[in-house]
């Protein structure tokens, strides 16, 4: 395949995508267009995706400045009246764009699929194992960290654990590989060799039902052929599921994390818990379909970092101005992007949900 053979768009997505009004909507909501447009930077934005770039003939080479500012957050496809799925056309493109000239995708990018195919994550080394105080031979479940909370926040994951097995949850841990579910946001297939490795250390722990507060993992499991047969459930439906309740003095709120969110539809398990605070429960002015992204999705954070953490401080902004002190979470990703824009002077702190829960030791139990 060769770059001129240009960047092709399925018959049946074409349609879709002609239906397009230009009503604009998606440019109202797209994180990284109102970023950019506040730094007086050029970005064409969600709707130039669908109608120009999923069409172009020979032009998408020169393109790497918009088709990789995406977050992939789908709140472009949340408000579209055609029903529009920006993301799935963003994943193609780029797709196309290794296939037929590895050169012009974002050097960020091809070099996460590189280490994912070497080194098994996108870090560019192996996952340094976590939770091996948990690990047995057989257990209900396995608990699967994933490569970005080993990384970027081995402490709230290990928080997490703490507070499944003081639940009382059965669950092991593995030796895990990245699910692989990076390549998805850069165009690239799954690395069978990850899927390989992680399915048979789950089997040989005596089940097939997986654990997971990563919701990049989560689709992972869910969605790919390649670990079909897997029962997944993520942190938060495992802790509606257990009707986790506790007590807070501080006034919290919630991110949605989009791939949790939007790409899966999973809104109310986090606030079956968090409604046990009470009044100390408030909510964003975007949150649940309409949620704004943090930035860091769709490989963002790894090409363009200042961007990615422009995005999270608005975010950060918001739970200031609605007068939270704790902005929780439950995503790797989303915690480590809004920790990292976090200022000293800021009054919120971020954590992940089922971390801060372990953290109300006196308070945190389980009713069912």
């Amino acid at each position: 395949m060769t770059k001129n053979q240009g960047i092709q768009t399925p018959p049946k997505e074409l349609a879709k995508i002609e239906g397009c009004i230009n009503c604009g909507l998606c440019l109202s909501r797209c994180p990284s267009l109102r970023a950019l447009a506040q730094a007086d930077e050029f970005y064409a934005g969600p709707r130039d995706v669908a109608t120009s770039l999923s069409r172009l003939e020979t032009d998408a080479w020169a393109t790497a400045d918009t088709i990789y500012y995406c977050t992939m957050c789908a709140a472009c496809e949340a408000v579209c009246p055609m029903g529009i799925v920006v993301p799935d056309l963003v994943a193609r493109i780029r797709g196309q764009i290794l296939q037929q000239d590895e050169e012009s995708a974002h050097r960020a990018h091809r070099a996460m699929q590189q280490s994912l195919e070497t080194s098994s994550t996108i870090y560019g080394q192996e996952i340094e194992a976590i939770g091996r105080e948990y690990r047995k031979d057989r257990a209900e479940w396995v608990f699967f960290g994933g490569c970005v909370f080993s990384y970027t926040e081995p402490e709230s994951i290990a928080e997490t654990m703490a507070l499944l097995a003081r639940l009382g949850v059965d669950f092991t841990t593995i030796d895990e590989k990245c699910c692989g579910g990076p390549s998805a946001v850069l165009g690239a297939p799954l690395v069978p060799a990850l899927a390989t490795h992680n399915l048979a250390r789950i089997e040989a722990a005596g089940t097939r039902k997986v654990i997971t507060a990563c919701p990049r993992c989560y689709l992972t499991f869910s969605r790919d052929p390649a670990y079909a047969g897997l029962e997944v459930i993520h942190t938060t439906e495992l802790l509606a599921e257990l009707g986790v309740r506790a007590e807070t003095e501080d006034v919290v709120t919630y991110h949605d994390p989009c791939e949790l969110g939007r790409l899966r539809g999973e809104y109310d398990a986090a606030r079956q818990v968090l409604r046990g605070f009470g009044e100390r429960f408030i909510e964003l002015p975007h949150a649940g379909a309409l949620s704004d992204c943090c930035g860091a999705g769709g490989g963002v954070r790894g090409a363009f970092t200042r961007l990615s953490l422009q995005i999270a401080r608005r975010r950060l902004l918001q739970a200031e101005e609605a007068g939270a002190n704790v902005l929780l979470t439950e995503c790797p990703s989303c915690l480590h992007n809004l920790r990292n824009a976090r200022r000293r002077q800021d009054r919120v702190e971020v954590y992940n949900l089922s971390e801060y829960l372990n953290r109300l030791t006196s308070s945190c139990q389980r009713t069912s």
